[in-house]
């Protein structure tokens, strides 16, 4: 048994064409007998037992409070913030031996209505109790996300206030055309704007990770003429 039991939930009647995130999925309509609900009363509702059956077209599907939220392949800048985003968390998390970074594609399921796919999260070993072979319930203690055009409003409103309720430390939302890192700590009402070098200290007896944001954003844009040098 896992010591993070994920809340029920009830799912209700669903469109049969779901329009979320940034993407259109077509699914299965389900209907009460031979009578539709009339469509000002449908609303989508699917749980994370429901979206890991989707197919694997390229497609992220999360699901966030029965809402699904869809969201195409990412693109060059934001796979590169990505990988060396994690690389970096991940060599501290091993130097000291802590816990360890994983990227997407992982699922955090943290209620039977709401699991996603952060683009990064990190495990401290106080978590390790509920990682499993195919997911970690419940809050891991650092989550970060790269946003781009069509993930702006999820991560910055929908996410971040999933993350908050279900009580992640820390979430990381990072802006790679601003070259910033809005960090949200758990019950802060507005965000810190990092800007220039982000210190992480998950552990208080262990040196802080320092993040250089200017080499880091050099790193992402370097050779892709739309960055915005």
């Amino acid at each position: 048994m896992h010591a993070f039991a994920p809340r029920r939930v009830t799912p209700v009647p669903r469109l049969a064409r779901a329009a979320t995130g940034s993407a259109h999925a077509e699914l299965p309509l389900r209907t009460r007998g031979h009578h539709l609900m009339p469509m000002s009363t449908l609303v989508p509702r699917y749980t994370a037992e429901e979206v890991r059956r989707f197919p694997d077209d390229r497609l992220r599907y999360e699901v966030i409070r029965g809402e699904l939220v869809v969201t195409p392949a990412p693109g060059t800048v934001h796979q590169r913030a990505v990988l060396e985003l994690a690389r970096r968390l991940q060599e501290y998390l091993k130097t000291h031996v802590i816990g360890e970074a994983l990227p997407a594609p992982f699922e955090v399921e943290f209620t039977e209505d709401s699991a996603v796919q952060p683009d990064i999260l990190v495990i401290l070993d106080p978590q390790c109790d509920r990682l499993t072979a195919a997911r970690l319930y419940g809050p891991p203690a650092l989550i970060v996300e790269v946003v781009s055009y069509s993930s702006k409003r999820t991560d910055r409103l929908h996410k971040r206030r999933l993350y908050s309720e279900e009580g992640v430390p820390e979430y990381w939302i990072v802006d790679t055309e601003a070259r910033h890192i809005e960090r949200w700590r758990l019950g802060a009402t507005n965000a810190e704007i990092v800007t220039q070098a982000l210190a992480w200290q998950p552990v208080a007896s262990l040196p802080a990770l320092t993040i250089d944001l200017d080499e880091l954003f050099h790193v992402v844009w370097t050779g892709l003429e739309s960055g915005p040098w």
